[in-house]
């Protein structure tokens, strides 16, 4: 299944489990709207369940992407006016999936299986950390001491305007309410005593943050593991030795990128990496090389 493929396939089942419930939807009712057999779902899916891990995955990775990247159009980009930038385009984000967000909160999807608990509890955790390094980047010093109490008052803020936005939608606007929230977080680091205690410390929230690390290896396991088998494959080839120590090399140096705990990955060095393997146009990678190519796409949207 090509990637394309597979996100119709996601939306459309999104749209059945908005329309009909989750439980309410069966098998046949996902393969008639993606006009295939019961045996070809089962090819890709394993479980209905699974396919629905497959649509929560994709709409949260697609709404974490779109936030973290957001920018400020204004020519002087403050970290405080970046903030603004990102909580508008998350509060967009939501508003615009909102049969998606609507779905999960109906369909109570944490109960569906412990897989589905145990991501959606490992989202919580990425945001909630995203938070904190983003309150420290706009405030420093002044909400360091307090920054797990400000990033559970802005998470609980958000939550609640998201709300009224999907029900009122004319009567808010995401970039008002974005800044007003900001102004609020303003006031709240301004306003902490010197001598006041924060309620939430490192010893309490550890375990909690931890779960977004603790993905974060799993998934650079999983892509460890996947150029380990292209390698293998491609080992397998009858290729000339230039070609194979060449793409060799470029296995190579794509798995030093990920493994270099000094930086992030360069996002442009892995693109033309996988690009050249692919433009070598050999079909018995063609599996190997897009399930990396899942697992890579998977790691940098979450992580970079």
């Amino acid at each position: 299944m090509t990637k394309q493929r597979k996100v119709e396939f996601i939306k459309t089942a999104m749209k059945l489990f908005a329309e009909k419930g989750y439980y309410s939807t069966s098998i046949q009712d996902i393969v008639e709207a993606w006009g295939i057999s019961k045996g070809a779902f089962y090819h890709h899916f394993s479980s209905k369940e699974e396919l629905m891990l497959s649509v929560v995955k994709y709409y949260l990775d697609q709404l974490f992407s779109q936030f973290i990247h957001a920018k400020h159009e204004g020519e002087a980009e403050s970290e405080r006016e970046v903030l603004i930038k990102q909580l508008e385009v998350q509060l967009e984000s939501i508003h615009s999936q909102k049969d998606f967000f609507q779905m999960v909160v109906a369909e109570q999807i944490p109960k569906i299986n412990e897989n589905l608990h145990s991501y959606l509890r490992m989202q919580r955790s990425r945001i909630f950390n995203w938070h904190c390094q983003r309150l420290i980047e706009v405030y420093g010093q002044k909400v360091e001491r307090y920054v797990y109490d400000v990033a559970a008052m802005l998470s609980g803020i958000l939550r609640e305007y998201t709300f009224y936005m999907m029900f009122h939608p004319n009567m808010f606007q995401a970039k008002e309410i974005a800044a007003f929230i900001v102004r609020r977080l303003d006031a709240i680091v301004m306003h902490f005593s010197e001598h006041e205690e924060p309620l939430l410390k490192q010893e309490i929230v550890h375990s909690f943050m931890e779960m977004a690390e603790q993905e974060k290896r799993k998934r650079k396991m999983q892509m460890m593991d996947r150029m380990e088998s292209l390698k293998k494959k491609l080992s397998s080839l009858s290729l000339d030795k230039k070609t194979y120590h060449q793409l060799h090399s470029a296995l190579d140096t794509l798995e030093a990128e990920f493994m270099n705990e000094q930086s992030a990955p360069r996002e442009y060095v892995v693109k033309g990496i996988l690009l050249y393997i692919e433009s070598q146009q050999l079909h018995p990678l063609c599996e190997a090389l897009d399930s990396l190519k899942e697992a890579v796409h998977e790691y940098m949207a979450q992580h970079h």
